[in-house]
């Protein structure tokens, strides 16, 4: 479990000019990203799965994706944005991924101490170490990029709004 990576890649791609125009929902986004990971670590840590199993397959994404369609009234603003973060966060754990789970079984990496497992990770492997710095170095680059310097341009940052916030700012300087 590397979240600062698995968050600050798919915003990251949210500055990129044609999708920032979306107001693109960034907080379904966040959700999507991470959620594989709260699903599946707690279980590991509880003795159930290897921590990649019950939300890290396609079956799962397509039902998150369906129920939070419906949920949400058909929303797509909503559910496409948590569609790219789950997809995002399975890209990023390939290749141990149980992509086709519970239609295929895979064999079982079991991880006796999940925590030092994760620490040792951490402290000793350079891919790790240089993507979860990669993704401080994105989330200061968004910070400083779009102003957020205060929780209300954040929270309007991750809803979507906030260009609309900015030229309304503009409008009121000018």
């Amino acid at each position: 479990m590397f979240p600062i990576f698995h968050v600050a890649l798919p915003l990251i791609f949210t500055e990129i000019p044609r999708i920032k125009k979306l107001q693109f929902n960034r907080f379904a986004l966040l959700i999507g990203s991470i959620l594989p990971d709260l699903i599946d670590k707690p279980l590991l840590l509880l003795g159930f799965g290897t921590g990649r199993y019950f939300s890290h397959n396609l079956l799962f994404v397509l039902i998150s994706f369906f129920t939070l369609f419906l949920l949400s009234k058909k929303n797509l603003g909503m559910s496409l944005p948590f569609l790219c973060g789950v997809s995002i966060h399975l890209i990023l754990d390939i290749p141990y991924v149980p992509f086709f789970y519970p239609f295929i079984l895979y064999e079982d990496i079991l991880i006796g101490e999940p925590i030092l497992f994760w620490m040792e990770a951490y402290l000793t492997k350079p891919l790790i170490q240089i993507t979860e710095i990669a993704g401080v170095i994105f989330f200061a680059y968004i910070l400083i990029k779009n102003r957020l310097y205060n929780t209300k341009d954040i929270l309007l940052y991750f809803k979507g709004n906030h260009l609309q916030r900015k030229l309304e700012l503009r409008n009121e300087n000018n």
